[in-house]
This record gives structure tokens, C-alpha cells and sequence, in this order.
């Protein structure tokens, strides 16, 4: 298998490996919420765990909270963070998870706006402007840091000042841009980040909603009180350390990923290119408006998942793996401009920290045997 998707998921790293497994062991069974000593050293190995995953975003630890994954932040996020009155603000390229939170804050009563972007899939901070100044009440901006279909990196710093001069406070679904870019939500000017372990080559089953003041979200259920009330449950002790083992080696590779992974990006490009005439890239054509490791094509006049199918050693997309077999055309494509039968014909390779020139080389040729044939 020539893997090739690594936007929908990343390979667990075997360092974030080894440093789960002393967890999973029977002598290590303590809850970490218990009040002794087994508990004490897995409550202290989660804090560990917090320290990491907050140095990665420019947060504290005590910021932190565990979800299951981007998914539940996202929707804690959302659906736990507007007030009574409140309006939400969206990009029309959003994850799932946050475009499908939109009905049921209309069903609350709470207005929404979509914002859309340009051709790049890029949101105008103007846009967000005028979106707030037409808002009643107090709002919530949510806006990803970095596109997973196209990669088209989003400009969160003139967001955010935008935000700020409405009073709004303001979220970032990060799962995709924190493996290699540098992301500071202090900085910044963000109130809330969500993050998945699985997208930064730690385990399924994890991930982080970063709040800090005034955001707090309401929980929306009840429970043992867990998280200061954020999120009920007893946290899984190997897969919060599993995440922070991730986000402690993201920080220490980010710059060297980037810098490789966009290397083999422009490499597979320029394959593709010269193997198949008419194909075009979508998304942002300069690398400081685009993640390393994204390259969507294009492919005029074919049906990508169809053809996808004679090609079961190669692991890419034809989209978000959440709209996976749905039938339906990308939304992010959409939203981009092109029509329903391009969106179609349209394939997205994420490359990540294990592929290889071979592997590169190999796809781009199996391809474009594939599409000539």
C-alpha cells in the first residue's frame, strides 16, 4: 500500500508508541481522577501530557480539555459556547463537524452566518467584518486554521483583530495546520482550538478543545464533574499521554516535516503534470497560504472515486473522509468555484513524515497509467 492520505489520518508514531505502552500495562490501572497513589502517578503523567499539548498552541495547561477527538471539540465548541441571543460565524469550507452543528443553533434561534471565500478558498477578514456588524447580540467565529481538503491556510491573525473589534470571541478547528506549521493562540488572539491526535501521528480516540478566558463552553451533559465540568468521564490515561507524546515531537519536527513534505508535494506535482495534460491544482498556489503536505488535482472529464477503485494499493481521496462515499461533490470545491462534474474529478493526496520519494514516484506513475489506459 502506497499511503497517501494522511489528511484523514496520520500513521501512530512509534515514539508516541512507547510512550503509551507503560500505561497499558496491568501494574498501571490506576484512575487518574482516584485519590491514591496508582491515581496520583496517572493524574500526573495527564498533566505531563497538558504541558505538551499547550506548549504546541501557545496555551497553558490548565486551558486544556480532553475530548474524543476535533469532532466533540468542535461541537463542545459550537453548540456549549454561544450565549442566549448569541450569533455564530462560519467559513463555507468548515470540517463537517462544525457546518453540522449550524441547524441545530438555527433551531435554538441562534443566527448564522456563512462566510465564502475566494478561489483559494481563502476567507476576506472584510467578509467577516460585515457579517459581525450585521449580527445581533454577541457572536462566535469559527474558522479553520488550515483547509483539509485543499490546504489553503486561513488568515487567522486579521480574523481574530476582527473578531476582537466586535467583542467576539473567536475558535479554530487547527486538527490539520499544527504538524507543520507553528501555531501561538495567545499570539494570536484565539479563545478556542481543536486539535486530534490521530492528524499528528498519535492515537484515534484523542483529542483537545483549548479554552482560554472568557470562552467557557457549557457542557451538555451531565456527569462526574471530570475537567472542571467541561467534559464528564474518566480520561483514558494512554491516550491523553499518546497525545501529548505528539504534540511534544510535532513541536520538535514541525520545521523539518514541513520543509520535507513540501518537497515531495511539488515533486508529485510536477509528475502529474507532465504525465497528464489539463490537470489543474486547487487551493492556494504560494507555500506560506498552503499546508506542505496537501496537493488536490483536478482531473477534467473522469470520475475520481470510480477509477480510484482499480487502484487498491493506492491510499488517496477524493475529499474529506467524513463525506467519504456520500456521493455527493466536495463542498469545499464547491465553495471554490468549480462545477459538480469537476468537483468529481477531483483526487487529494496528503503526504506525511513517512513517505518517500519511491513512494511519490510510484503513485504519480500508477496514476497516470490508470487515467490513460
Amino acid at each position: 500500500m502506497i499511503y497517501l492520505d494522511h489528511l484523514a489520518s496520520t500513521p501512530l508514531d512509534p515514539l508516541v508508541l512507547e510512550a503509551m505502552l507503560p500505561w497499558m500495562q496491568p501494574g498501571a490501572a490506576g484512575n487518574p481522577h482516584a485519590a491514591h497513589a496508582a491515581g496520583w502517578r496517572a493524574a500526573d503523567a495527564i498533566e505531563e501530557a497538558k504541558g505538551e499539548i499547550a506548549a504546541l498552541v501557545g496555551a497553558r495547561p490548565g486551558e486544556v480539555v480532553f475530548t474524543s477527538g476535533a469532532t466533540e471539540a468542535n461541537t463542545l465548541a459550537l453548540l456549549g459556547g454561544l450565549p442566549p441571543g448569541g450569533g455564530c460565524v462560519v467559513s463555507a469550507v468548515e470540517h463537517a463537524s462544525v457546518l453540522g452543528c449550524l441547524p441545530e443553533l438555527r433551531r435554538r434561534g441562534h443566527p448564522v452566518a456563512v462566510l465564502p471565500v475566494d478561489g483559494s478558498g481563502r476567507v476576506d477578514p472584510a467578509d467577516l467584518e460585515r457579517a459581525l456588524t450585521e449580527l445581533p447580540g454577541p457572536a462566535l467565529v469559527s474558522v479553520m486554521a488550515a483547509n483539509n481538503e485543499v490546504g489553503t491556510v486561513q488568515p487567522l491573525a486579521e480574523l481574530a483583530t476582527a473578531a476582537a473589534r466586535h467583542g467576539a470571541l473567536i475558535h479554530s478547528d487547527a486538527v490539520q495546520a499544527l504538524g507543520t506549521r507553528a501555531l501561538d493562540m495567545e499570539a494570536l488572539g484565539l479563545h478556542g482550538l481543536s486539535l486530534s491526535g490521530h492528524k499528528l501521528y498519535g492515537p484515534m480516540g484523542i483529542g483537545a478543545l483549548i479554552l482560554r478566558r472568557p470562552f467557557r463552553p457549557v457542557p451538555p451533559s451531565a456527569g462526574g464533574g471530570q475537567q472542571r465540568g467541561l467534559r464528564a468521564g474518566t480520561l483514558p490515561t494512554p491516550l491523553c499521554v499518546g497525545l501529548g507524546a505528539a504534540c511534544r515531537l510535532a513541536r520538535q519536527r514541525r520545521e523539518e516535516d514541513a520543509r520535507r513534505v513540501a518537497e515531495l508535494r511539488d515533486r508529485l506535482w510536477r509528475q502529474l503534470c507532465r504525465r497528464l495534460p489539463g490537470i489543474r491544482r486547487n487551493g492556494a498556489a504560494e507555500d506560506g497560504d498552503r499546508l506542505a503536505g496537501c496537493l488536490s488535482v483536478t482531473l477534467p472529464g473522469i470520475d475520481a472515486a470510480d477509477r480510484l477503485l482499480d487502484l487498491p494499493d493506492l491510499a488517496v481521496a477524493t475529499g474529506s473522509a467524513c463525506h467519504s462515499g456520500a456521493g455527493e461533490p466536495s463542498h469545499v470545491l464547491l465553495a471554490l468555484g468549480l462545477s459538480a462534474a469537476d468537483a468529481h474529478a477531483s483526487l487529494r493526496f496528503g503526504l506525511g513524515r513517512g513517505t518517500t520519494e519511491v513512494e511519490v514516484d510510484a503513485a504519480a506513475g500508477r496514476l497516470a497509467d490508470l487515467l490513460k489506459a
